[in-house]
């Protein structure tokens, strides 16, 4: 399921956005011995991965950017001096590598309209990083000055070197008016 972001555009200003292909796992249990933690989740993560963790109850575990010491498909761990008794909650991210996708994002006046007011594509306007997840989209101040101002629709699909679509993002853009020419 696509993760929804509302964004908006200056109408005639450069426009920049970066959207991150992550890989969740949903924790159910955490250990802690005062040197690592370890995660009960099934996930796909490798040692050296880096992971940010976030929901957890006690907030202690939450951590950003920590590296996988060791992991299994039911389990992983980081080095971190965090310890008390898990409650719940928790999910783990981490960048998926993206390396020989591509991407494509439209934005239309409704979902449904045949006609697309800004496509940008990985062989233009949008740049596919590698191990990072990262995909940044630029739109300039030519193709933004060209979009009348108001809400319109977009979607960023993502597609894998196997062929899989995956739709990154969606939402609604505010097109804001330019005043000073």
């Amino acid at each position: 399921m696509a993760v929804t972001y509302n964004l908006t555009i200056d109408q005639g200003s450069d426009w920049y956005v970066n959207f991150v292909y992550n890989q969740p796992a949903e924790i159910t249990n955490i250990t802690a011995n005062g040197t690592t933690v370890t995660y009960t989740a099934v996930n796909g993560f490798s040692a050296a991965q880096t992971v940010s963790i976030t929901g957890v109850n006690p907030s202690t575990y939450n951590l950003q950017s920590v590296l996988v010491n060791a992991a299994t498909g039911s389990q992983f761990t980081v080095l971190n001096a965090a310890t008390g008794t898990y409650i719940n909650g928790g999910i783990a991210y981490a960048p998926v590598n993206v390396t020989g996708y591509t991407a494509a994002l439209q934005l239309r006046s409704l979902p449904e309209s045949p006609t697309t007011v800004l496509s940008l594509t990985s062989s233009s306007g949008i740049t596919v990083g590698t191990t990072n997840g990262l995909f940044a989209v630029h739109a300039t101040a030519n193709q933004t000055a060209n979009i009348d101002e108001g809400i319109y629709y977009y979607d960023i699909e993502i597609t894998s070197p196997t062929s899989v679509v995956t739709r990154l993002a969606q939402g609604q853009i505010v097109v804001s008016a330019e005043v000073t020419r």
